[in-house]
């Protein structure tokens, strides 16, 4: 790759802003990538900044799955429940069918949401 303003020049790098292949001359070395000289300098470290503090605030992957799972399971568990109640009331009203297809509509999501759950407890760290 060349540089992006001196086309006879080899790049040492890209811009953390604006992505251009730098030469030695053109480029700026900030403490975690290089910008244009003059040019990108507040926007690379505003890039760098913005990335550093997106990994501070992110939470713990293993803990997000943990949540995850517990909330599928939950709400899975509620659907099912839901889906049963529908399902009696539906039949025991034989003129209440939307009820019984409510009640089986919500039995199949809850299954759905606890075979989620039941997947991330398996592929995620505990």
């Amino acid at each position: 790759m060349h540089c992006f303003y001196h086309d006879e020049r080899e790049a040492v790098g890209t811009c953390k802003s604006c992505c251009k292949g730098l030469c030695r001359e053109c480029a700026v070395e900030l403490n975690k990538g290089l910008a244009c000289r003059g040019r990108c300098e507040a926007d690379a470290q505003a890039v760098i900044e913005l990335i550093d503090r997106n990994i501070k605030l992110s939470p713990n992957t293993a803990q997000l799955l943990k949540s995850s799972r517990g909330a599928r399971t939950g709400n899975g568990l509620f659907c099912l429940a839901m889906g049963v109640v529908f399902l009696i009331w539906g039949v025991r009203d034989e003129r209440l069918t939307l009820l019984c297809v409510m009640g089986i509509a919500f039995i199949i999501y809850s299954l759905y949401l606890l075979f989620l759950a039941r997947k991330i407890a398996k592929s995620g760290p505990s």
